[in-house]
């Protein structure tokens, strides 16, 4: 029978061996957190590869050129607000840089993460599996796990650890149940804070799920049904969804057209996703009709 690691070494050429020692010894571990589902272990690992480059990132690397600075970290792009000037001096100095993003060169940012130390960017910078940032959130994981993360943010990644605040974060973050709803766009807010890299939590997310389940169903299939795709399926079809959507509470590619083809009337980025623009232009439409 095949194991976790056997399954997933063909897809990560680049996976540090820190990471697939956690994996190897990990069952234990995910049983704990209940992660003993097709659906729940998929979602779990599209975001866990992501994250880390198909495993292939222990610690973010901030050795940035001054090009990607502006880009990522600039002025309307992030709260640093990174001049081209300061770009050009920073690049290419990685605690610099760290500093100026994360810690105490940027006030905002440093009081969200908890950094209060000077150093504080560098040395808790992303970490481990869900690239666990600052020194608040070491602390906060390290207390959800019983592991001092904040005097040693190097153990976050240590196999005996690695595995512990990505679960902890993910049992915290209730994602086995979005998980159970096959919901990866709310799964991955939790995660991110927004949708960064969505696609390619998709397209991992894909990759995966044929390997970890046995049988031919689609991940929507095996999802939970859901309340909030039921109204979503009810109202779509009230507003004249052809073909007629079934009422199943599941959100499956007939439902995933009815969105966009609504999207696309109400003149809304059409991507098949119903969310908070859409979802409210949907309401509106109802209550115009009623």
């Amino acid at each position: 029978m095949k194991t976790l690691v056997d399954i997933l070494t063909p897809l990560l050429p680049k996976a540090k061996p820190e990471y697939l020692q956690a994996l190897r010894e990990g069952d234990a571990l995910l049983n704990a957190y209940e992660l003993n589902t097709p659906l729940r272990l998929a979602h779990f690992l599209a975001q866990m590869l992501h994250e880390t480059g198909g495993l292939s990132v222990l610690r973010e690397n901030m050795n940035y050129s001054a090009p990607r600075l502006s880009q990522i970290f600039g002025v309307g792009q992030h709260s640093a607000a990174i001049t081209p000037a300061q770009a050009a001096a920073l690049a290419g100095h990685p605690e610099a840089i760290a500093e100026r993003v994360y810690g105490l060169g940027n006030a905002h940012k440093a009081r969200e993460l908890g950094n209060t130390e000077a150093g504080d960017g560098f040395r808790f910078r992303g970490n481990g599996l869900l690239q666990t940032t600052g020194r608040g959130n070491h602390r906060r994981m390290g207390d959800a796990c019983g592991v001092d993360f904040e005097t040693h943010p190097e153990w976050v990644t240590a196999p005996a650890h690695a595995l512990k605040p990505a679960l902890a974060e993910w049992r915290e973050g209730k994602l086995n149940a979005l998980s159970d709803k096959n919901d990866m766009r709310a799964i991955t807010r939790a995660i991110n804070g927004g949708y960064n890299g969505l696609a390619e939590r998709k397209a991992w997310f894909a990759r995966l799920w044929p390997l970890l389940q046995s049988s031919d169903q689609a991940a929507w299939q095996r999802a939970d049904t859901d309340d909030d795709s039921r109204c979503l399926q009810q109202a779509l079809n009230d507003l004249g969804a052809n073909p007629k959507l079934k009422v199943d509470g599941r959100y499956g590619p007939a439902t995933t057209r009815a969105v966009r083809a609504f999207q696309q009337a109400a003149h809304i980025k059409a991507d098949g996703i119903a969310g908070p623009v859409t979802r409210a232009a949907i309401k509106l439409r109802l209550a115009t009709l009623r």
